[in-house]
């Protein structure tokens, strides 16, 4: 039997998620936000900034975190996620590098949670 992928989730869904995690996500969420809307340059340097700041705060684990969060927005999301990968980039390259092999993944698993449910 298919578990749901909540179900087979061993992290609790918020509790074990620290401050530093919450503030980058929200500071991603932003510029994921921003770049679909009319913002204006300086508005976009800004929240790359806070973006930026947010990142360098973040252990080794909540980096993975928020790499895989990022990867499922763009997956779940209609944006267009190659011109977000580029935005990451002009926040930090290796970040870009690793939300592109997350998105990857998270597509890969999606097609195949939807094929399975299919059947």
């Amino acid at each position: 039997m298919n578990l749901p992928a909540i179900a087979t989730n061993t992290q609790s869904p918020g509790g074990d998620v620290g401050l530093p995690l919450r503030l980058a996500q929200r500071a991603f969420a932003a510029l994921l936000e921003a770049r679909r809307g009319p913002a204006a340059a300086f508005r976009l340097a800004q929240l790359r900034s806070a973006a930026r700041r947010t990142l360098s705060a973040l252990s080794a684990d909540d980096h993975t975190q928020l790499q895989r969060w990022l990867g499922l927005q763009l997956a779940s999301g209609k944006a267009q996620a190659a011109d977000a990968v580029r935005l990451f980039a002009r926040i930090d390259a290796m970040l870009a590098a690793q939300v592109g092999a997350a998105l990857t993944r998270t597509r890969e698993e999606l097609s195949v949670h939807a094929a399975g449910a299919a059947a």
